[in-house]
């Protein structure tokens, strides 16, 4: 994960497309009778930020990724922005989010957008300052530590597996499907298409085992994590596809090749729908897993 934002993830690869920060000082300017003002520095300015975003839906729901950001910025609430290394930038609410659709359906579907998200920095009270999330409890007996990060809990331990295998899997499917998509346009010479079938099975094998680890995982700390439950039937669902789809391709022969492509197409599609459907969720789990909030 490259940066988290309250509860919202961000993606290097798949969502993050630029970042612009801004900083700046006050001077207050004071009149003098027959020359030139003088400057008197007042304090500094609150920090600025943009965050230009890429959503498609090869690998989310972009409605559902804009809509998140638009509830974000109606809560009015202050949100703490950390990145991936552990390097937190401090607390901003969002002022403005723009959207530009980049491709849509021919019913107004949206399948790729870009977004600038607009934030700036929020101080709250200088008296009680807020903390980084990562801080839980004050250290007695400390001047400059103020507080503690403590070690991930069980249940951390098994989010942050089933978080990892997830996006291991999401990854591996798709590169799964193009694999699919070039084995299809060879469907006019059967022979040559039967020689991707082993490769095919070999990568649906990586799709295939990371989800099954994903919903163990996520299994596990269902009574603890109602949101874990979501995620471990989405994943082991999407497993099961995949499985399905493994099933279509082991008896292929020249006679059935570009049938079964056309099923295992329509398989990896729904697994890939599957997971997308719950990517808001993976993508809060991930976030609680980057502020230590479990």
């Amino acid at each position: 994960m490259f940066a988290v934002l309250g509860n919202i993830e961000f993606e290097l690869i798949t969502y993050w497309d630029g970042f612009e920060a801004t900083f700046g000082v006050d001077y207050a300017e004071h009149a003098r009778i027959e020359g030139k003002p003088g400057l008197q520095f007042v304090g500094e300015k609150l920090d600025e930020i943009q965050i230009s975003l890429a959503f498609h839906q090869h690998y989310c729901v972009p409605d559902v990724e804009l809509a998140r950001l638009r509830t974000a910025m109606k809560a009015h609430q202050a949100l703490a922005l950390v990145f991936g290394n552990g390097d937190y930038r401090g607390w901003f609410v969002i002022t403005d989010v723009t959207a530009v659709s980049q491709q849509t359906d021919t019913t107004g579907n949206v399948w790729a957008l870009t977004a600038t998200v607009s934030l700036r920095e929020y101080i709250g009270d200088p008296k009680n300052p807020l903390k980084p999330p990562a801080v839980k409890t004050a250290l007695p007996g400390t001047g400059t530590v103020t507080g503690a990060v403590p070690a991930p809990s069980g249940v951390a331990l098994y989010v942050r597996e089933g978080v990892n295998y997830a996006k291991q899997a999401q990854s591996a499917l798709q590169g799964a499907m193009s694999a699919v998509r070039i084995a299809q346009k060879m469907k006019d010479n059967p022979t040559v298409a039967l020689t991707r079938v082993p490769g095919l099975l070999s990568q649906l094998n990586t799709v295939a085992v990371p989800l099954g680890k994903s919903s163990s995982a996520f299994s596990a700390i269902g009574e603890a994590l109602p949101g874990a439950i979501t995620l471990s039937r989405a994943t082991g669902q999407a497993a099961t596809t995949i499985q399905q789809a493994q099933g279509a391709l082991a008896s292929v022969d020249s006679n059935n090749i570009a049938a079964a492509l056309g099923t295992v197409s329509g398989q990896l599609n729904a697994a890939s729908t599957t997971l997308t459907q719950v990517s808001p969720t993976l993508s809060e789990m991930a976030a609680k897993i980057t502020v230590r909030s479990l």
